[in-house]
């Protein structure tokens, strides 16, 4: 952009849209080639408004510094034959920009692709009339465009979504010629017209990425390529764009993030339905505030001073194709395995602490008055006199001096027996092994 021309110089302007304008200072074209006026601030807001004037291609504008006021005419409009006005600014464009661009087009119906990898469906001669992401009261997203290709390129990086364009290589309607369509134009097909002067449109093939983030775990830390990250669903966070491109899942998403070795990515936010545009995923350098949007992950990358004390961890899906949906069912797994790790403690404590050797024996054996519990371990199969027993109850109350037991053959109609204290001591093992008990045979089993 040259310097400004506020103060009037005879100088040149180059508009945001690209479209240059030769000065002329105390100069204006009256009663010629008139399109409308606009009010405008200065020069500079008056040649831009030129530059995106909708319906009618303006080639020239004459802006009176005085009513601050903008006059916009055709593109026959040059600056032979102005005259002397005080306080005039005449801006007239570049001509040879506003020059046919090619129109053939041999690639109807068939699929073209932007260089962000949105794929679109071409349609030679005809447009969409209308479904503009840009209205006329506001053309700023509108954009000019020296082939379709480039025009691709800006709906595909456009926010919010643009769903498809409609391009004028003729420049008939304005230097603006590439058109995004709004969401509403999702109705491409039913919206298309036939047109000449070479017009095309084209009608973005989007498809909505996989919610990977279901309520269900909220909260939940996964593991991308380089780190981890707490998943909050069904929030956004405005603002703080670092960048934003396309993911395919929000495993894509999060290791784009990660990808970061510079830890300036603080998060990232995954927006599956794509509502705000095809470049998806964005990338925060600062976490901001939350609002809740449907369709949408914050991702939160773990740090020394956000890292959270979670269990719910797993691998972040990076393939929207891939129908294994382990990563989700990883925190169920991994609680249920934890239910099974909390009641095998129990039962080893509760073994452990059934199975003390004898802490004292009964009246009839030792002269006391304490219960008696008894267990065993298997000291080899030699000698045939040993019998082996389970213990399946103790004493119900201190003078008891008998206890029952269950043979621990592996048969249908295992005998019951039962151990007599008050026949003498059992001899056994001193050591324990799973509440087995081995006896004499001789020294009280019986069958009961």
């Amino acid at each position: 952009m040259s310097a400004p021309v506020s103060g009037c110089a005879e100088t040149s302007y180059t508009t945001p849209k690209g479209l240059q304008f030769s000065l002329f200072c105390d100069q204006d074209r009256t009663n010629v080639g008139d399109i409308d006026n606009a009010g405008a601030d200065n020069v500079e807001d008056c040649l831009n408004q030129c530059s995106m004037h909708p319906g009618k291609a303006c080639g020239t504008a004459a802006f009176d510094s005085t009513a601050q006021k903008c006059y916009f005419k055709n593109t026959t409009v040059t600056e032979v034959g102005a005259v002397v006005r005080e306080g005039w600014t005449l801006g007239v464009a570049n001509r040879t920009q506003y020059q046919p661009l090619p129109t053939e087009c041999s690639n109807n119906g068939a699929n073209q692709k932007a260089q962000n990898g949105l794929n679109f469906t071409v349609y030679c001669n005809q447009t969409v009339n209308g479904f503009d992401a840009c209205p006329d009261d506001a053309p700023e997203c509108r954009a000019h465009a020296d082939t379709l290709d480039e025009c691709l390129d800006i709906c595909s990086t456009l926010h919010p979504i643009c769903t498809g364009v409609a391009w004028d290589p003729s420049l008939k309607l304005g230097y603006v010629n590439c058109y995004p369509k709004n969401s509403t134009a999702r109705i491409f097909d039913n919206a298309r017209a036939e047109a000449g002067d070479g017009l095309r449109c084209a009608k973005a093939l989007l498809e909505a990425a996989p919610d990977d983030c279901p309520a269900a775990i909220n909260g939940t830390v996964i593991v991308s390529s380089r780190d981890s990250f707490k998943l909050s669903c069904g929030e956004d966070r405005p603002g703080n764009n670092i960048t934003s491109q396309h993911a395919n899942s929000l495993g894509d998403c999060v290791n784009s993030c990660a990808a970061d070795t510079n830890a300036s990515c603080l998060g990232a936010v995954f927006d599956a339905n794509m509502v705000n545009g095809y470049e998806n995923c964005y990338l925060k350098s600062e976490t901001g505030f939350a609002v809740s949007q449907a369709g949408f992950t914050f991702a939160l990358r773990q740090t020394s001073s956000n890292t959270s004390s979670s269990d719910n961890s797993t691998s972040a899906p990076t393939d929207k194709h891939s129908s294994s949906k382990a990563w989700i069912a990883g925190p169920i797994i991994g609680a249920a395995v934890a239910i099974v790790i909390i009641l095998a403690t129990i039962w080893w404590f509760r073994r452990k602490r059934s199975g003390r050797m004898e802490e004292a024996v009964g009246n009839n054996a030792m002269g006391g008055s304490q219960q008696t519990q008894w267990r065993g371990q298997e000291i080899g199969d030699s000698n045939s006199n040993l019998t082996k027993y389970e213990i399946t109850s103790e004493l119900s109350s201190a003078n008891e001096t008998s206890y029952a037991v269950d043979s621990e053959l592996d048969i249908a109609n295992a005998g019951k027996y039962e151990l007599d204290a008050s026949r003498g001591p059992l001899e056994m093992d001193a050591t324990t092994k799973n509440g087995i008990v081995y006896s004499r045979g001789t020294n009280g089993g019986h069958s009961s």
